[in-house]
């Protein structure tokens, strides 16, 4: 691989989680070689049902960063590029020694360390009753250890991403744009998430397989995208933080996020929060112009989605006063004079609004005109000369912002019978505090409250941290 490859990864404690002195359940890894990139990230399940958790996640990323190097060193990457047309047989079958390696060692750190009564103090009484049964098959220890995980690796012919339960891979490739090449699995619904204990869990992988590398990728737990109101929020801060490696290195990138996560989790989700990320730095640095052209896109994406609003709210008051007039006037002889004066007002205010939002639309065309106007080759020769932003090179550090919709694949259909089961909703103790995007920090932290304070998530969806799922089946609870 090129030297100018890395990986790095970051897990910061949910801000949530300190204020009870609740223990880290994320965990997060990477791994770097001449022949492969790989970073992981896993999140424990925050129900106090599952008591070791936070165990459970550290022994998966272990698992899947062995698993993933054994792997590699054996396939053929023509095997692997085929994968896709052979329902991901290949890839089932890393995903199910990952399996076979996180049960042993689960069973392996149970064994050490039997449950013991202090330990089960929070957990109810079904769980509890299972996890201290003398029967080994009632007990399955390996629900105490669950979480979640996304892995994405790297090689010199092919990569590919894999993922069982919530959270985002995000892909960016040389044209600014993200997606997400990873299925979603519509099990994973509010503080529901498939698990890597599932009994059914090698059912519940997801997979992506490509001959080509982006030019980034970031793993992150849900911690991370539910501090966003949106995709494109998200897609943001993955963009911003390319800018700070463009323009101060690795070094200081990656201390940036560090310092940064304890930011994210107490204004945004509360919940712990990781980050793992591969990045090619020698097609980052030629896309510098092009992630200017996405932060002035997404800027203009942002203000048409304001002047929209208050061109509907402007047309709303409009409609009330006419209505009002009627209802007191017979004739327009008989209408006061200050409102049709405040008619005539918010008539041209609209007016104003909607030509403005023409404007927009145009503006809008004219940037993605200059990212997708030219074929690659001659954009690869303007982004290295930096022509594509014309005169407006010498920029002050901001946000790298953008727009655009996640490409997300369809998740495959599942009929096991967990899937087919009544959920049945109840109400957590969960604060519905609504949170204030953070303010700077550090002196590159700005980059990031650039385009956190614009977010309207502020930042917690609230109907998410408030409800969760107890049920039997097999899919596990969160709980932030």
């Amino acid at each position: 691989m090129s030297d100018n490859t890395f990986s790095f990864s970051a897990t910061e404690t949910g801000y949530n989680h300190l204020k009870i002195n609740k223990v880290c359940e994320d965990s997060s890894g990477f791994y770097d070689d001449e022949s492969m990139h790989i970073c992981v990230v896993a999140d424990g399940h925050g129900s106090d049902n599952y008591p070791r958790t936070d165990r459970g996640s550290k022994l998966a990323v272990e698992a899947a960063i062995k698993c993933c190097k054994d792997f590699v060193g054996i396939a053929d990457p023509k095997d692997v590029l085929e994968d896709e047309n052979n329902n991901y047989d290949l890839l089932m079958q890393l995903a199910k020694s990952i399996l076979r390696e996180w049960h042993q060692a689960v069973e392996e750190d149970y064994k050490e360390y039997p449950f013991i009564e202090d330990e089960l103090v929070n957990v109810s009484e079904k769980y509890k009753t299972k996890y201290l049964s003398d029967n080994e098959d009632e007990r399955n220890v390996q629900k105490a250890y669950g979480c979640t995980l996304i892995l994405f690796v790297e090689t010199k012919g092919y990569s590919f991403g894999m993922q069982i339960g919530d959270g985002k891979c995000v892909a960016i490739d040389e044209y600014g744009e993200s997606i997400e090449p990873i299925p979603w699995d519509e099990n994973c619904q509010l503080n529901v998430t498939t698990s890597i204990c599932d009994s059914d869990a090698i059912e519940e992988f997801r997979y992506f397989v490509s001959k080509d590398s982006p030019v980034a990728v970031f793993c992150g737990s849900d911690g991370i995208d539910d501090s966003y109101a949106n995709p494109d929020e998200l897609y943001a801060l993955y963009r911003s933080i390319l800018k700070i490696f463009i323009e101060h290195g690795r070094e200081v990138g990656q201390n940036e996020i560090k310092e940064y996560l304890p930011v994210l989790t107490k204004k945004g989700s509360g919940d712990d929060v990781s980050i793992a990320t591969i990045v090619d730095a020698q097609r980052l640095k030629q896309m510098a112009a092009i992630l200017d052209l996405r932060a002035e896109l997404f800027k203009k994406v942002e203000e048409e989605k304001e002047v929209n609003h208050s061109a509907d709210v402007l047309a709303e008051q409009r409609s009330n006063l006419m209505k009002k007039v009627q209802s007191i006037a017979t004739n327009i002889l008989d209408v006061p004079d200050d409102a049709i004066i405040k008619l005539k007002q918010l008539e041209q205010e609209v007016k104003n609004k909607e030509a403005r939002l023409s404007e927009i639309e145009l503006e809008k065309k004219n940037i993605e005109n200059q990212i997708y106007g030219i074929n690659k080759e001659k954009a690869s020769d303007l982004v290295k000369d930096n022509k594509l932003v014309g005169e407006n090179n010498n920029k002050t550090k901001e946000s790298v912002e953008l727009s655009g919709t996640a490409v997300k694949t369809k998740p495959k259909k599942k009929s096991t019978e967990s899937n087919k089961q009544q959920k049945e909703p109840v109400v957590d103790n969960v604060s519905t505090e609504v949170r204030v995007m953070p303010s700077t920090t550090t002196q590159l932290s700005g980059t990031f409250n650039n385009i956190l304070k614009a977010s309207p998530q502020n930042v917690v969806q609230n109907e998410k941290e408030s409800i969760a799922i107890e049920k039997d089946s097999d899919n596990c609870q969160k709980d932030k």
